[in-house]
């Protein structure tokens, strides 16, 4: 007995060839391919977010029985998780427009290395194929389980787990059904929600019939691709040094000129507003003139440094140069910060300027790292990966946030002694995340009326549309009609 269960699990070369895996897939495809057809598409709604954790099912599944090589995934889950509930709860640009997209693509990603043993994070994100896509191949690799019952026969019918929930469906879904319909006859209210739970937008067409199966086909070999993805992803540390010479003129170069430059900025740094007077610039456009410039000037300098260091072999002129030139820059992002935060006291908050604000933040601290990675001599992919980690903590913090709600309460507040120097077309363009912050105004946001939600609808539900409309109402919102029924304001 022991023998033949460890030539079982020789056997066993992938998460695929666990039967109740398999059987998950399949059942999960049919259901997304359904959801995808039918449920609503102009808008994130109820049935888009129970897509994404019917999509995340059978990794999760995976991770809990310990049938996955990648071991950065269950790291990455929780932020996926927590950025498909930010798309439930705000309706900025970010959360409806790039969201969505950035969901399904992490989600792919960590499919497709699921299998992969891998040594650092940022890893999951470059992903790698081990072979080509067939789909021939794929819907093999899902059905020869499948054809392969009897040898999971006698583990069914001893495993008194299957046996249990098995019988458990049996008993429980006729009677479910008997109760449901006299809870429905019964209550008017309550016949109408579920309605509402099943009523999707497009009613089943006959394309339908064509649609369905193409799509339960992709998830189906997207799943079974994925999971038969497997790769060593071990990587090479040692590489070749850049000659010396080229490295030193070229970054002596670079510190020469940024002096240059930085001279000036340390004139408006420690002169503030009385050196830009002198220069006969108004205040405004020299504030305006510069941070979105500095904020490149600060990413190419990250990947210099980052391809520097590639190869950097502990010499000492490469690391006094580098680092010299990181913080001269490191100087240039603080008079873009200063700049923007004098524009914005002149001219009032925007979403693109507290973004532009916090790149320069995160900018500024990769610079910080790195000027400490060189003097400590950390390896090139320990760097890499640390920026990875403080990117995606980043970028979920930021989706995390108010970013309309927070633009319209500090410019009314900043301009309440000054009605007019508010921008009301600007809070009016924002989304519905800004209605608790202009009760005590007259001012209208506008929505397009294509984007008007039935919120009884379970297909139409969204937690931060309908909880803010039930809240406030529609005394501060102005409906408005496109000719496309597609156009988007903007935010």
């Amino acid at each position: 007995m022991p023998n033949s269960t460890i030539d079982q699990n020789r056997e066993m070369k992938t998460p695929l060839d666990n039967l109740p895996l398999t059987l998950t897939i399949l059942f999960l495809s049919v259901i997304l391919s359904i959801i995808k057809n039918l449920a609503p598409y102009k808008f994130i709604a109820s049935w888009d977010i129970i897509s994404y954790l019917i999509l995340l099912l059978p990794l999760m599944q995976m991770i809990y029985m310990k049938q996955i090589e990648n071991p950065f995934a269950k790291w990455i889950l929780p932020f996926i998780l927590i950025l498909i509930a930010d798309t439930f709860y705000y309706n900025n640009t970010l959360a409806v427009d790039f969201l969505p997209m950035i969901i399904y693509m992490m989600i792919a990603m960590l499919y497709l290395g699921s299998m992969q043993k891998m040594e650092y994070l940022f890893q999951v994100f470059i992903p790698k194929l081990n072979h080509s896509i067939n789909i021939f191949r794929a819907i093999a690799t899902i059905i020869k389980p499948i054809l392969s019952i009897k040898k999971y026969q006698q583990e069914i019918v001893k495993n008194t787990l299957y046996m249990r929930i098995g019988i458990a469906l049996v008993i429980t879904l006729p009677m479910m059904g008997v109760f449901l319909a006299l809870f429905m006859a019964s209550d008017p209210n309550f016949s109408n929600f579920i309605e509402n739970l099943f009523s999707f937008q497009n009613p089943f067409k006959a394309h339908h019939a064509f649609t369905v199966p193409i799509l339960f086909l992709f998830f189906l070999v997207l799943f079974s691709y994925a999971i038969s993805n497997n790769k060593n992803r071990t990587i090479k540390l040692e590489t070749n040094p850049f000659d010396p010479l080229i490295v030193g003129i070229f970054l002596g170069m670079l510190n020469f000129l940024f002096v240059s430059f930085l001279l000036f900025q340390l004139a408006y740094i420690f002169g503030g507003e009385s050196y830009i007077n002198e220069t006969g610039i108004s205040i405004a456009y020299y504030a305006r003139k510069g941070f979105f410039q500095l904020a490149t000037v600060m990413s190419i300098v990250i990947v210099i440094f980052l391809i520097v260091i590639y190869r950097y072999k502990n010499e000492k002129l490469t690391a006094i140069l580098m680092s010299g030139l990181m913080l001269q820059t490191m100087v240039m992002g603080y008079a873009s910060l200063k700049k923007m935060h004098l524009y914005q006291s002149i001219k009032g908050a925007t979403v693109l300027r507290y973004y532009v604000e916090w790149f320069d933040y995160f900018l500024l601290l990769i610079l910080l790292m790195g000027i400490l990675y060189l003097f400590t001599k950390r390896p090139f992919y320990q760097m890499l990966n640390a920026v990875t980690i403080l990117a995606l903590i980043a970028f979920t913090l930021i989706a995390s946030i108010n970013i309309d709600g927070m633009v319209a309460k500090q410019n009314i507040k900043q301009f309440a002694n000054q009605p007019k120097m508010l921008d009301r077309a600007l809070i009016s363009s924002l989304s519905i995340d800004v209605l608790p912050y202009i009760q005590d105004t007259d001012i209208q946001i506008n929505i397009w009326s294509y984007q008007r939600r039935d919120c009884e609808k379970f297909n139409n539900y969204h937690r931060g549309y309908c909880s803010k409309l039930a809240e406030y109402g529609e005394e501060h919102i102005d409906f408005v009609s496109s000719r496309s029924g597609r156009g988007k304001g903007v935010r």
